[in-house]
């Protein structure tokens, strides 16, 4: 387990102040209702804060780790954030940094600075998980290359500036060797984008490439082969997809637990019932055990591919089937309330739910770990 430090503490603590005071439910919702999703002004406040710089490398303003990221991570998915700050810090930011072109890396300072917000559009329509499916081209011309083809599920992709979009210049569909990525901007021309929300409340959009001209400045990595770069940046987003699971399942349990507590039941508080308070204690344990593999998974991002790849797996088919266990089982023990706008507990199980597929569900990591062991 990842020591705690002085600076993580400090930042826990900020997170849960700041929640208190600005991010209550009622806050959550006012901004859900909003044409982003989410509100702008709130997204530079988390800049101000220093929050968006947190992971990003030194010469680009940024400081701390990734474990400094897993702590962030919880305290938003407490909260049930609606910013989108995983697509931003878990997906385009690992992209961005590994790019020594000055532009590339400008654009990544402004993203730590709440100034830019860059999505990631890898997924395509029939490709479910697998992010190296991909039938987009990139096709050579004189001063570049011309893209053309379809993405889906693009996290963040409503509300971005720019898009990282990963393209085929050589290969099968499903070829692993081939894949370019191009940063480009939203409003260039033959760029089609329909923001669409998710039932959790959080933004994707689908994406349509018609004839789109790209530099070669605008190429990230060895053209032809950015999958390595790509699935590292899954990766890491998997595993802050995991921290910010933990804290929406704590959530879960404290809103279940005060609710319990407070429910009487032929003339005594439900948690007075032994079996109630074995349920509120398995989901406890499955939280802190959640919490525990995340951490670990965290701690080897550094290692080998193969090593990276199955602890990441590992990670994310235990955190997505208790985060399911654990919002079925919070609505559950709220009876007919729980599924209503009104209570905050319907909303984690959304999110919880929502979770549990993201960057890949249960099966198909499980399959991964197993196809690593070959």
């Amino acid at each position: 387990m990842q020591i705690d430090t002085e600076d993580r503490r400090m930042l826990r603590e900020a997170a849960q102040r700041y929640a208190e005071r600005e991010y209550s439910f009622e806050d959550r919702q006012r901004c859900a209702a909003l044409p982003e999703g989410f509100d702008p002004a709130r997204w530079s406040r988390f800049g101000e804060m220093g929050w968006l710089a947190i992971g990003l490398p030194e010469d680009c303003d940024g400081f701390g780790d990734i474990h400094d990221q897993l702590v962030l991570a919880e305290a938003l998915g407490n909260m049930l954030a609606l910013e989108p700050w995983l697509p931003n810090l878990g997906l385009a930011a690992p992209i961005l940094a590994a790019s020594p072109d000055t532009a590339h890396r400008a654009r990544l300072a402004a993203i730590g600075r709440g100034e830019q917000r860059v999505a990631l559009a890898a997924w395509e329509p029939g490709g479910r998980y697998d992010a190296f499916e991909t039938h987009t081209t990139a096709t050579a011309c004189t001063d570049g290359w011309t893209l053309n083809g379809r993405k889906t599920l693009v996290l963040g992709g409503g509300s971005a500036d720019a898009l990282i979009v990963s393209a085929r210049l050589q290969g099968a569909a499903r070829d692993r060797d081939g894949i370019g990525l191009f940063l480009i901007d939203v409003n260039q021309p033959g760029v089609q984008r329909h923001p669409q929300p998710t039932y959790d409340g959080q933004q994707t959009a689908q994406l349509t490439l018609d004839q789109v001209s790209v530099s070669v400045a605008d190429s990230i990595g060895p053209p032809g082969q950015a999958w390595p770069l790509l699935e590292r940046a899954i990766d890491h987003a998997t595993v802050l997809a995991c921290a910010q699971a933990v804290g929406a399942m704590d959530r879960a349990l404290a809103t279940t637990r005060e609710y319990l507590s407070t429910r009487k039941q032929f003339g005594r508080v439900l948690t007075q019932n032994q079996v109630i308070r074995h349920r509120l204690v398995d989901l406890f344990v499955a939280i802190e055990q959640s919490r525990a593999i995340t951490e670990s998974a965290a701690g080897r991002m550094n290692a080998s591919s193969t090593t990276r790849m199955r602890v990441v797996s590992q990670a994310k088919a235990f955190v997505s089937q208790a985060a399911r266990r654990t919002g079925e089982d919070a609505v559950q023990l709220h009876g007919a309330i729980g599924m209503t706008d009104e209570y905050s507990v319907g909303h984690a199980y959304k999110r919880l739910a929502a979770f549990a597929n993201l960057f890949g569900d249960a099966p198909w990591h499980l399959a991964r770990i197993a196809a690593l062991s070959d």
